[in-house]
């Protein structure tokens, strides 16, 4: 931040316009004020406000100018907002000015700048208001500059975490994706094992059925068969029977 010029105004009191006491205590801060004692000339201006019976637009400008030099910048501001009423241009566009140093010291450029700018209407020669005036618009432009690029580079983070983001929820569906359908396997695979061993089963019995059915079959048969030998033995008994009883009618011996 570049260095503004910052001429802090004592102003001079007349017995015209101050009681003694106040006067003197005034007189006092100046002094203090001049040798760098800021806390005791900030002392002595407060304590000068307090005795003063009007509000003195001149007393609360160099209250405010303590503040200034001790940093206390919202103190100062409080002061100069009670010094800026005064009728006098001059004195006016000398407050508007340190009003602006003010809030430049605060890092808030855009009302520093409205500052200087009303100073210069109040008074155009106003010189350290003109030159402070330049100093903070480049140096506001400059702030506004990067901070688009912050803005910028933010929004291509935002953007490239968002897509991270996606990918990631991309990669993490796809796995899920890919263990439901294995979990849709394996229970395919277990129906068509259950299936599979259905049929087995199935196919046991009715083999099992075939091998009763043969096996009653062959009973059947074998008890068909053997009564067929039966009766196949029986005839055969009967031929050799038949042919017995003619060979033996042939050998019979006649008697007559």
């Amino acid at each position: 931040m570049k260095r503004l010029i910052l001429p802090m105004i004592i102003l001079l009191f007349t017995y015209s316009n101050l009681y003694s006491i106040t006067y003197f205590d005034a007189k006092n801060g100046v002094e203090e004020y001049k040798e760098g004692k800021y806390a005791a000339a900030e002392k002595k201006f407060s304590t000068a406000i307090e005795s003063s019976l009007e509000d003195n637009p001149d007393l609360h400008y160099n209250l405010g100018n303590t503040y200034f030099q001790q940093k206390k910048f919202d103190e100062a501001l409080n002061e100069y907002g009670k010094a800026v009423g005064t009728e006098d241009k001059k004195m006016k566009s000398d407050t508007k000015y340190n009003m602006g140093n003010t809030y430049f010291h605060q890092q808030k450029l855009e009302e520093a700048l409205s500052y200087y700018k009303d100073a210069l209407k109040l008074n155009s020669d106003n010189k350290e208001a003109a030159i402070n005036y330049e100093i903070t618009k480049k140096l506001l432009k400059k702030q506004q500059e990067q901070q688009k690029k912050q803005d910028q580079k933010k929004d291509k983070k935002e953007k490239k975490d968002q897509k991270k983001d996606q990918k990631k929820d991309q990669k993490k569906d796809q796995k899920k994706d890919k263990k439901d359908q294995q979990k849709k396997d394996k229970k395919d695979q277990q129906q068509n094992k259950n299936k599979d061993q259905q049929k087995q089963d199935q196919q046991k019995k009715q083999q099992q059925q075939k091998q009763q059915k043969k096996k009653k079959m062959t009973k059947k048969e074998a008890e068909r068969l053997l009564n067929a030998m039966k009766d196949k033995e029986k005839d055969v008994q009967d031929d050799i029977r038949k042919a017995l009883i003619k060979v033996n009618k042939n050998k019979v011996k006649k008697r007559w």
